[in-house]
């Protein structure tokens, strides 16, 4: 089933590729309502009532509104790719699934943007746990393969995936062979591709060279 009624918020160089990446890997035909947040367009009042923090991406379907990547992931393909990209609720994937997609943007993400800090947090007092905790649990995550799920490919790869190449991106992750094969592997998914260089084009990669 698909739906030309989804709206994509977002921007170039922002989390976007992740919603990007989910709706191009369900081949689902969306509108793009471009947020420049390199001009501040996430702050205006229009924006604000769709997703009153202030942070792309959002999508709205069928004028239902959802924000956060992981909970976009989720929503997408539990409606459009059930059974598919996501497991059904009864088969024994479901479980991991679920764990490791909301680890991507609870655990991994945090971690890793924080990693320069992390001494300065008190052990237990945040929800992420300690950076050296996140990365091994991630590894471990990877471990069997090829996926997240074994040999399924699903929506905890789309979110766990884009969190992981953008903070092997930044070097906020040790270059581990886990990690390396793992990133290789899903950027060479058509939909990681085109996701890819509709939120970095470039022509305005270039300009920053």
């Amino acid at each position: 089933m698909s739906n030309p009624d989804i709206v994509l918020f977002g921007s170039i160089f922002s989390r976007t590729f992740t919603a990007r990446w989910i709706l191009h890997e369900l081949d689902l035909p969306y509108r793009f309502e471009l947020v420049d947040i390199r001009k501040g367009d996430q702050r205006q009042p229009g924006f604000l009532k769709i997703n009153p923090m202030g942070k792309v991406p959002a999508i709205t379907d069928h004028g239902v509104v959802i924000t956060e990547t992981a909970a976009i992931c989720l929503y997408l393909a539990d409606r459009y790719g059930y059974g598919d990209l996501a497991p059904k609720i009864d088969e024994p994937e479901r479980g991991t699934y679920c764990r490791w997609l909301v680890f991507s943007t609870a655990v991994l993400e945090p971690a890793t943007l924080t990693r320069d800090v992390a001494e300065l947090v008190k052990e237990g007092t945040v929800g992420w746990g300690k950076y050296d905790s996140a990365i091994s649990a991630a590894e471990h995550a990877l471990a069997p393969g090829p996926y997240l799920c074994g040999q399924r490919f699903t929506a905890a790869d789309v979110a766990f995936g884009a969190v992981l190449s953008v903070a092997m991106f930044n070097k906020r992750v040790p270059d581990r062979p886990a990690f390396r094969a793992y990133n290789e592997r899903i950027a060479q998914r058509p939909a990681y591709k085109r996701a890819a260089d509709e939120t970095w084009p470039p022509a305005e990669l270039a300009k920053l060279s």
